[in-house]
């Protein structure tokens, strides 16, 4: 065996490869010409590499006289079988060799495991007097996870003595492993290990590395059962076998029959190997292809036949279990809508949940329907199977393999091109109305026609009316304020965070107005309608913008058009009990000498700093743990309430209650601020244990008043033991009248 070695490698080496290794090397130690020899130990490695095992290769090494140095080598897998999931670095392991013949009190040694982006190493920092003899320092090693060749790449650092693996100078040797067994490398799935699937009539094949101590004398059986052989191929050298034409040579191979591979055949060995050497392209290995007919499970079993004895030794097999055709799957084909001119390759159930809605004129995109065809496999089914759209309404259609794109559509439309995704673009047809698409494929071989799918879209015509469909605010604030948010995005933080009529940041509107046209459908305005107030001096401007539907919570329209969000501001000159009426109007799109109009009443609330606010509880008295509601209210100095969005301060009670042990602040809209709509939605409890209990919080104004709310919880056995007095007393008031009737009856 040729012998391999590794000298000194410096500090400076190490640090250059990123390691951080700092040398622990005395000033005054003497300086050397080749301090650290490394060697690979072929004979003590895993004698026989198999899948799942970790392959195992010993380094030693020898110390020269008078060296004081720091040696470092690293290794990673440069080579691997094509389907080896292994990572080139981060597959490798190291570990040092902690007691050996060398003097302890010289030597450090350690072992780093490896990373995805770095290569084991070992590490030896010594300081020595005397020469060392070849010891063990320390093993490389790797899991391979398929038969194969691999090819472990070790290298030194860089350093200012003879640092490299051998005199001639090379500061890096390679170590190759062979893998014995099988690995399907051509398959419908299983690639890379010796089990898998492949469909009738297809091929697959399997690549074999023969075990180590192969000769040209060897000799080894190969047969298939369940499916049949029809190829066999040696390499010329171990490669990473991708496919069957990898290997193209037929040396040493004999048909058992003389004539195809129906009965197998018997291939002679070529080569005598180890299996962890030095030397390259260094054991047989060879290709077989098989096919089958019919659904079964096929078994390709390879064994080695004894020269003197003729026994044969299994020695490797892999399984194929071939199935039916995969043909097209109605069941896993999808069709998905989205929006018409972005986003089509990524259409999925969520998109395809969004109502889709446009202006109703002519060849204007309405949405897209993604078609994907899959097969019985769950593999795409790319043949020309026709995709046929329809309208029933109001639309049109184009069927096409172009994302994106509406084009020019018609009332049906069909694509045979040979492709796994279809696009379906859906268009407006000039009419307002609702619109039934139904989209089918018919199977290019059989004929058999399927719907996957039916979409409902809409098309508006122009704006006939407008309304408030919602309105959040109507009090705004004496001396000046913006009241709500004409926002576009509406989110959880401006909604939540930040809700409110007066914070800067909100987004909940004041109100919202809904455009719809003669049909009641939703409908987008050419510009953002614009209010005009009845009194300047109360409320001086108001704005509206279009809803984006960016949110699916909290946006007011999911379409991005037809809602509007508005705000107002009030006067500086504006105070508690003013009125003005908000006329929202947008010009209308049959009359530009019109307006289409509605209108909204606000009126204007003082400030908390005068106010008087007050606290209640909804009932005098709880059952233990009945839900509560907790509500403040808030007039100003002029008995009015407060502005909406004003402060409400936080509640807490002198009991400790269930649920919500207190209130968050909150605030007032309309003058009152409560903890829940109702009963059934509170998430606050009435205290167990009997007696009276009170709310209490501090008032915003600047007396900063204390507010309280008693209330009490009800004693459940002082009620058992009332209604029994109670029917105690009834009971003797009845025995007493009867007693009567009897006397007069005379009865005794």
């Amino acid at each position: 065996m040729k012998t391999i070695s590794l000298k000194k490698v410096s500090a400076i080496a190490v640090a250059s490869l990123g390691f951080g290794l700092l040398s622990v090397v005395p000033a005054n130690a003497a300086a050397g010409t080749s301090s650290l020899m490394y060697n690979f130990i072929a004979t003590g490695s895993t004698a026989t590499p198999t899948v799942g095992t970790a392959v195992i290769v010993p380094i030693t090494l020898t110390v020269a006289s008078g060296e004081a140095s720091t040696g470092i080598i690293s290794v990673e897998i440069t080579t691997k079988p094509t389907n080896s999931a292994l990572d080139a670095q981060g597959a490798t392991t190291a570990s040092a060799t902690a007691a050996n013949s060398l003097d302890a009190a010289k030597m450090t040694t350690a072992a780093t495991a490896s990373t995805a982006s770095v290569g084991a190493f070992l590490t030896h920092t010594w300081v020595s007097d005397a020469s060392e003899g070849a010891t063990a320092a320390g093993s490389f090693g790797f899991t391979p996870d398929t038969a194969g060749k691999y090819v472990m790449t070790l290298t030194t650092g860089t350093g200012t003595g003879l640092d490299e693996w051998n005199a001639t100078g090379t500061t890096s040797a390679t170590i190759e492993i062979i893998v014995t067994g099988a690995s399907l490398v051509q398959a419908a799935s299983g690639l890379g290990t010796a089990a898998g699937t492949q469909t009738t009539g297809s091929q697959s094949a399997v690549a074999v590395w023969l075990p180590a101590a192969s000769a040209t004398t060897s000799r080894y059986s190969v047969t298939a059962t369940g499916a049949t052989i029809v190829g066999a191929y040696v390499g010329a050298t171990v490669t990473d076998a991708v496919t069957a034409n990898t290997y193209t040579s037929a040396t040493g191979i004999t048909k058992n029959n003389g004539v195809d591979y129906g009965t197998g055949f018997t291939l002679a060995g070529a080569r005598t190997v180890t299996a962890v050497t030095e030397a390259s392209d260094a054991s047989d290995s060879f290709i077989v292809q098989m096919t089958s007919a019919v659904a079964a499970t096929a078994t390709l079993t390879v064994k080695s036949i004894d020269s003197t004895t003729g026994v044969t030794t299994t020695v490797a097999t892999a399984v194929v279990t071939y199935g039916a055709t995969p043909d097209l799957s109605f069941g896993l084909s999808t069709a998905y809508m989205t929006t018409p001119s972005s986003g089509g390759s990524s259409a999925s159930s969520t998109t395809n949940a969004v109502a889709r809605t446009a202006v109703k004129t002519l060849q204007t995109g309405i949405s897209q329907v993604k078609v994907t065809l899959v097969k019985s496999d769950g593999t795409a089914d790319d043949r020309a199977h026709a995709v046929t759209a329809t309208v029933a309404g109001s639309g049109m259609v184009l069927v096409n393999t172009t994302a994106d794109t509406p084009g020019t559509a018609l009332r049906t439309s069909t694509d045979s091109t040979a492709a796994t995704v279809r696009y379906v673009h859906i268009n407006a047809d000039g009419t307002a109305g609702t619109g039934t698409i139904t989209v089918s494929v018919t199977h290019a071989v059989t004929g058999v026609t399927t719907t996957l799918g039916t979409f409902t879209v809409t098309t508006y015509g122009n704006a006939t009316k407008i309304a408030v469909s919602t309105t959040n605010f109507t009090i705004g604030k004496s001396g000046g304020a913006t009241t709500g948010a004409a926002a576009i995005t509406r989110n959880s933080t401006g909604e939540v965070t930040n809700a409110g009529a007066l914070t800067a940041s909100t987004t909940t509107p004041a109100f919202i107005i809904k455009a719809t046209d003669a049909n009641g459908n939703v409908a987008s305005l050419a510009n953002n309608p614009t209010i005009v107030s009845s009194d300047l001096l109360v409320v001086s401007s108001g704005t509206c913008v279009t809803d984006g539907g960016a949110d699916a919570t909290y946006s007011s329209s999911i379409l991005g058009f037809g809602y509007y969000n508005c705000a107002f501001t009030t006067a500086s000159s504006a105070k508690s009990g003013n009125r003005a009426t908000l006329t929202i109007r947008i010009t209308d799109p049959a009359d530009a000498t019109l307006y289409l109009t509605t209108t909204l009443a606000v009126t204007v609330g003082g400030t908390i700093g005068t106010a008087t606010e007050t606290l209640s509880l909804d009932k005098l008295s709880y059952v233990n743990g009945e839900q509560l509601v907790v509500t403040r209210a808030a007039t100003d100095s002029s008995g009015n309430p407060v502005a909406d969005g004003t402060a409400a301060p936080a509640v807490t009670f002198n009991k400790a209650v269930g649920g919500t042990s207190s209130i968050a602040a909150g605030f007032y809209v309309g003058g009152k601020s409560a903890n829940a709509t109702s009963a059934a939605k509170s998430t606050t409890f009435a205290p167990s244990t009997p007696g009276a209990f009170v709310a209490l919080a501090t008032s915003g104004n600047t007396a900063a008043t204390a507010l309280t709310a008693t209330s009490s919880v009800i004693d459940a056995n002082a009620g058992i033991a009332t209604q029994i007095d109670a029917l105690n007393a009834k009971i003797v008031a009845l025995n007493a009248l009867i007693a009567k009737i009897m006397k007069k009856l005379g009865v005794k």
